[in-house]
């Protein structure tokens, strides 16, 4: 029997094909069905998936993708991953109860994401049983990537952003601060404009710099206010119950920040994770 499972996420997705004792683990770019139409996430699937299309016969499919908690988009998914892989049953869920599922299995507490975007959901016995509503970047998607490289935009347009930081932008992104602002203003772009530009900061010599590092500190618990203030109103007295754990790439850069945030909050996050992948192939081994 052969399962592939999928973490689908904005910027890339990761595939594990489990086949007895044996795995295979692949990435592509990112799958999201709120911002990319059927023919990119076509070309994602069946350009880019060629070692998986091309395995043996794939028994099901178990894709757990942002984005996905509206059923119209997680059925646009459905039907182009039942055209890649035709004798398959595929099943599609949020990200954030694949995230669930990884990080609490079958016992209960908090999950919540930190990658391009954020979410938050209460799992139970192995089941999402509540989700914490928030709208989309940028008008949500508090504590996330693309919200922290917002506020690095913000600063750059406004001319605040450390002097390093703003040649830096300038360079990588290619652009003046007028065409970096017009494009920043499509709707469909705006999120991974804000969320690359993040991880330019990131992954520069920059950011090893001690006054890089507190401007950056207090960019990301600026953003992480509102997210807590979403997490204290919708959790309510559980909030403080109940284990709280995160996954996703921004939290596992900025593990350091997110947790003394959280412990001046007087909350202690019990686990970070980069993916959810290994909890997924772990449970999926199990069932």
């Amino acid at each position: 029997m052969s399962i592939i499972i999928a973490d689908g996420g904005a910027t890339s997705t990761t595939w594990a094909e489990l086949k007895g004792d044996q795995e295979q683990v692949l990435r592509t770019s990112g799958i999201n069905p709120s911002i990319k139409v059927d023919a990119e996430i076509e070309s994602v699937i069946f350009d880019e998936l060629g070692m998986l299309l091309n395995s043996s016969v794939v028994d099901e499919v178990f894709f757990y993708g942002a984005g996905c908690a509206d059923f119209k988009r997680a059925n646009r998914v459905k039907r182009i991953l039942k055209e890649a892989f035709r004798n398959a049953e595929v099943t599609i869920n949020s990200d954030i109860e694949g995230a669930g599922i990884s990080l609490f299995n079958l016992s209960t507490g908090i999950v919540a994401i930190s990658g391009t975007g954020s979410s938050a959901g209460f799992m139970e016995g192995g089941n999402l049983v509540d989700i914490m509503p928030s709208k989309a970047y940028p008008e949500g998607d508090f504590g996330s990537g693309s919200h922290i490289g917002s506020l690095i935009l913000k600063d750059f347009y406004t001319g605040e952003a450390p002097i390093a930081i703003k040649k830096l932008i300038e360079s990588r992104r290619r652009l003046t601060i007028d065409q970096l602002f017009v494009l920043f203003q499509d709707p469909t772009k705006s999120k991974m404009i804000a969320s690359k530009v993040l991880a330019d900061v990131v992954t520069s010599n920059e950011f090893d710099n001690p006054i890089h590092k507190e401007y950056l500190k207090r960019l990301v618990f600026e953003s992480l206010d509102p997210f807590f203030n979403q997490l204290k109103s919708h959790f309510k007295n559980a909030l403080a119950l109940q284990s709280i754990r995160f996954v996703g790439g921004t939290v596992a850069v900025f593990e350091e920040y997110f947790r003394e945030y959280f412990r001046k909050k007087g909350l202690i996050i019990d686990d970070i994770q980069r993916t959810p992948m290994r909890g997924l192939i772990n449970y999926h081994r199990e069932q």
